[in-house]
């Protein structure tokens, strides 16, 4: 077959069309490339991405941040740090990375006193937090604390037997303490007999179950902050103190004597009805931040006060026992606890709060609310409880809610999911006879047979 000159130009046009064409496919698909990156993490509990709260607060930046990372170029961890900045950088651009030799910068190290390999060192302004660990949470915290346009402060009353931030015993405050400090938020202790007046930049007073009588004068100082517009967390229990009235008077609401038993405790191997496990919580910022149980021990109940008047308190039920469990009206002692029933018109029947949140819009802005968080316990951010559940999401929750960062909880480590194969004694004495006669023996046999087919060929 002859091939005329205009089916051969025809060829070369096709040719050319071809590679114009591929050319541009491959260009576009570089500058695609560029232009657009997505990742996905398959992992069980999602630790090579960023959490919501994370993201949230990296969007919400206003300032651009400086993260210093003192490292060697040969530091084994470093591809670790430059992997967890990047998810960091991926979300703002306010962030600035810089890396910095410790062994040729060491007048740097000596400025910010850096004590160990891969520390970085948060800043914005005159204001520094150092990480010392390759934590998200400890890097979250580090940029919240120092974003923060005021750092926020929490007085926390004592004199009455109440509990401590600086307590390390199994009843003290400390681990919330450490939580809250890691935040940026201050804490100071204050006795209202030594120093009468509040600090102006408080940003909430906790009253943390006390259990010695208050004076009048102590509660006039706090009924008048309360008259101002100032904030509060009332920690309570069954047996704190009774003088405390006319602040729950005033406030509108009263404790229910007694204390709250529940049932369903078993379902946690939990024999002890006076812990009460709550799971329904109210469509409130608070509420959605706590993701699963809490565990409330030796609870009282509240209630809103029955009365006619107008009040200017806005109610909402934070937590909600379950329907089955009750107030019980006589003493509880280790004696008669497992022969406690509910006894219909001498105890109160459940569902009952043992939490409620109470605001009211200032006098001098409407666009601000004064924010009053009371709990029927205080046990459940105690050293020696707060690790159980979401204990320290609740209360993280609260204490952001009374300062006004709504935004903000408490951010979760995020730790690889457990994948240990758990063998009993005659399951590790199958699997080592199989690898040892049973895979052995198996694959004899299917050499001797192939041999055996190929001799008869």
């Amino acid at each position: 077959m002859k091939i005329t000159k205009r089916a051969q130009h025809l060829i070369r046009f096709q040719q050319i069309v071809f590679y114009a064409l591929l050319i541009a496919a491959v260009v576009l698909l570089s500058q695609l490339s560029i232009s657009t990156n997505k990742q996905f993490d398959w992992t069980q509990n999602h630790r090579h991405t960023l959490s919501d709260t994370s993201l949230t607060i990296l969007h919400n930046l206003k300032d651009s941040i400086t993260i210093q990372v003192f490292v060697s170029p040969d530091y084994e961890y470093r591809s670790a740090i430059v992997e967890l900045l990047q998810r960091y950088q991926q979300h703002s651009d306010k962030l600035k990375i810089q890396f910095v030799d410790p062994s040729f910068s060491p007048d740097i190290v000596r400025q910010f006193n850096i004590q160990q390999q891969g520390e970085m060192v948060i800043s914005r302004g005159e204001q520094n937090q150092h990480v010392f660990d390759l934590s998200e949470q400890s890097l979250t915290n580090a940029i919240v604390t120092v974003s923060r346009q005021s750092q926020p402060w929490l007085v926390f009353i004592e004199g009455h037997g109440e509990r401590s931030p600086y307590d390390r015993s199994d009843f003290g405050l400390d681990t919330l303490a450490k939580n809250l400090e890691s935040q940026g938020i201050k804490l100071r202790s204050q006795n209202l007999l030594e120093a009468p007046e509040l600090p102006d930049n408080t940003a909430a007073l906790v009253i943390a179950s006390p259990e010695k009588e208050w004076l009048p004068g102590e509660i006039k100082i706090v009924r008048d902050y309360l008259d101002k517009g100032g904030n509060l967390l009332w920690l309570a229990d069954p047996t704190q103190t009774k003088s405390l009235a006319p602040l729950a008077e005033q406030l509108g609401i009263e404790f229910v004597p007694g204390t709250i038993l529940d049932p369903n405790s078993s379902m946690l191997g939990i024999q002890d009805p006076r812990f009460v496990l709550i799971t329904d919580y109210a469509n409130h910022p608070v509420g959605q931040a706590v993701k699963s149980v809490t565990l409330l021990a030796e609870a009282t109940a509240i209630q809103k006060r029955d009365e006619n008047t107008e009040s200017p308190w806005h109610y909402i039920n934070l937590l909600n026992s379950q329907p089955n469990a009750w107030v019980e009206s006589t003493p509880i002692t280790q004696a008669n606890l497992s022969q406690q029933k509910y006894n219909e018109g001498a105890d109160v029947s459940g569902p009952v709060s043992l939490g409620m949140l109470i605001d009211r819009d200032t006098e001098k802005d409407d666009s601000q609310q004064q924010r009053i968080a009371v709990i029927g316990d205080a046990d459940f951010v105690a050293n020696s409880y707060i690790g159980n559940a979401a204990n320290l999401d609740l209360g993280m929750a609260l204490i952001n809610w009374l300062v006004e960062d709504d935004g903000l909880i408490s951010i979760p480590i995020k730790t690889s999911i457990g994948t240990q194969l758990t063998l009993s004694k005659t399951q590790s004495i199958i699997i080592g006879f199989g690898f040892l006669f049973a895979v052995p023996l198996l694959l004899l046999t299917i050499g001797l047979t192939l041999w055996w087919r190929r001799k008869r060929r």
